[in-house]
């Protein structure tokens, strides 16, 4: 499996509440979006003083559709708004080696 992992941290001033609101109900929609999405998991900090405040999980069956992804609007909206949303974000492109399933 391949994942793009974000790691976001909310914009100063953002209350830790409506970062959660907004990725759940502004972000999110637009990343279910994406072409060749198997799954996507959204992983919310328990408390908003820790250094990010989430780490989203988005899969894909092969390296070309994870890699595609970005040259596609749909892929474009959702990154944009990610990086005008937050103080701090880190993309990954990653292959999934499972350790323990």
């Amino acid at each position: 499996m391949f994942k793009i992992l974000g790691i976001i941290k909310r914009p100063v001033g953002m209350d830790f509440e409506a970062f959660k609101t907004w990725w759940l109900t502004e972000h999110a929609p637009k990343v279910q979006r994406w072409p060749g999405l198997v799954r996507y998991h959204i992983n919310l900090a328990t408390s908003p003083d820790q250094a990010f405040d989430g780490v989203a999980e988005v899969w894909f069956e092969s390296r070309a559709a994870m890699e595609a992804v970005f040259d596609t609007a749909e892929g474009q909206r959702a990154r944009d708004g990610a990086t005008a949303t937050a103080s701090s974000i880190a993309i990954l492109m990653t292959e999934e080696h499972v350790i323990v399933e």
